[in-house]
């Protein structure tokens, strides 16, 4: 069976305050630096969440690290993120991949191995921008992050550490 990975790009994490959880990151454990984003759905007037006009806003913050990114999220509307967020707390929240397949390909199959439709969908087709969150807790215990757009970074799959 050939992996439907084909590339790991990042570990997200969804926290209550991000300019708290960067300053620990940076200086508790000297990760950094990191990018700041706020993001603002009403930015982008073709953006839908689940194929609804939905306002998103959230505290989006990355730092490229090991290989990967690391993604920080603090959401401030209501959305999934906020709910998320308020039931299970902080913590990491998905994974991010380049998948082998086409995007339309990988939410079909997802459908049908899972019986799920994604958790999240986003699309703006004006920026080109479109993602998914598959829910994968029951199989794998979490999200995985697929895009329909070519995404640049991250660690082949089949990459292996050098032995010493």
């Amino acid at each position: 069976m050939n992996t439907q990975f084909k590339k790991f790009l990042q570990i997200g994490i969804i926290v209550e305050n991000a300019e708290e959880t960067i300053k620990h990151f940076e200086e508790d454990y000297g990760i950094g630096p990191w990018r700041v984003s706020p993001l603002d759905s009403n930015e982008f007037p073709d953006f839908t969440m689940n194929g609804k006009k939905e306002r998103l806003q959230t505290i989006m913050c990355f730092c490229d690290c090991w290989g990967f990114e690391l993604e920080v999220i603090q959401p401030i509307s209501d959305s999934p993120y906020k709910t998320w967020l308020e039931e299970h707390g902080p913590g990491m929240h998905h994974i991010a991949i380049i998948t082998r397949d086409p995007f339309d390909k990988v939410i079909e199959e997802h459908k049908k191995l899972t019986g799920r439709d994604p958790w999240l969908w986003c699309k703006d087709p004006q920026i080109g921008m479109e993602f998914a969150y598959l829910d994968l807790h029951k199989e794998i215990g979490m999200f995985l992050e697929v895009y329909n757009e070519d995404k640049k970074g991250g660690l082949d799959a089949n990459f292996k550490l050098p032995e010493e």
